[in-house]
């Protein structure tokens, strides 16, 4: 979870302002305000650690919490690894994974193990590029973490399925060449069938401020050419933060302006014309 998202849901399991959070946690307020204003914004590492250790301590979460320190740790060394390291880390952690007694289960903690086994070959398709055919692996595993949340009935459990959905997505199209997307009808269908729109709407209902959500939804319509739905999650997008009002704003977390991202080139010509 980024920052943002932690501090949205400090915020909506507490219903603290901002300034009891900057209590809270002990930093500036213009540091929290900062955090939930500008897309994107990257706080120093104490700032992180002390917004984290609050969310963990008042938000509960769904899966056993020494797999979320898991997921955690798995973050640090993909950032602060070199690629060979991180490929050998990824080497150990694997086997222990594949092995691990929840598997046998079809509780949260299996979901969370299929997970990261997920990651594990998600990154050796598309970030270390070592293994052409881990992107295969990759949705055979984030296809059984999502099988077993869904048995889960559940509503508090929306966004972990949107987020899994986002992972299936993100191997999709990062599996197709951006300049071929909008035209791949397989790609199109396969949205279609996921009922990925019908989820991502579902999830801005309950967190309107997930400004990330409308975006992804607003790219899978545009790949689409649902103009509709393109029209729905771009007002989404700019309800959830003002700086999305121009198709020029570029977030800081490395995502493109709409203007230049070739998944919305589709829209972009929509709203010109």
């Amino acid at each position: 979870m980024t920052l943002f998202e932690c501090l949205q849901e400090i915020k909506k399991v507490t219903g603290w302002s901002q300034e009891r959070i900057s209590t809270e946690t002990g930093l500036a307020l213009s540091t929290i305000s900062r955090i939930l204003r500008v897309p994107g914004y990257e706080p120093s590492e104490v700032s992180e650690n002390l917004i984290r250790q609050l969310y963990e301590e008042l938000v509960k979460q769904p899966f056993p919490n020494y797999l979320q320190k898991l997921f955690r740790l798995y973050d640090k060394w993909q950032t602060q690894s070199s690629p060979k390291d991180f490929s050998e880390l990824l080497s150990v952690l694997e086997p222990m994974l594949s092995q691990h007694k929840a598997l046998d289960s079809r509780d949260l903690a299996a979901c969370r193990i299929y997970w990261l086994l997920g990651h594990i070959y998600y990154d050796r398709a598309f970030y270390l590029k070592i293994d052409r055919h881990a992107a295969e692996q990759a949705v055979v595993h984030y296809q059984k973490a999502l099988e077993i949340l869904e048995e889960h009935e559940d509503k508090g459990l929306l966004v972990q399925k949107y987020k899994l959905q986002q992972c299936l997505v993100a191997v999709k199209f990062n599996s197709i060449p951006s300049e071929s997307r909008t035209a791949d009808q397989a790609l199109k269908e396969w949205l279609e069938e996921l009922g990925y729109l019908d989820l991502v709407a579902a999830v801005l209902k309950e967190d309107g401020w997930n400004w990330m959500a409308a975006r992804n939804g607003l790219v899978a319509a545009s790949i689409m050419q649902h103009r509709e739905q393109c029209m729905r999650f771009w007002d989404a997008l700019q309800q959830a933060n003002k700086h999305f009002q121009t198709i020029d704003f570029k977030p800081a977390n490395e995502l493109p302006a709409i203007s230049e991202d070739p998944d919305l080139r589709w829209f972009v010509e929509q709203l010109s014309g």
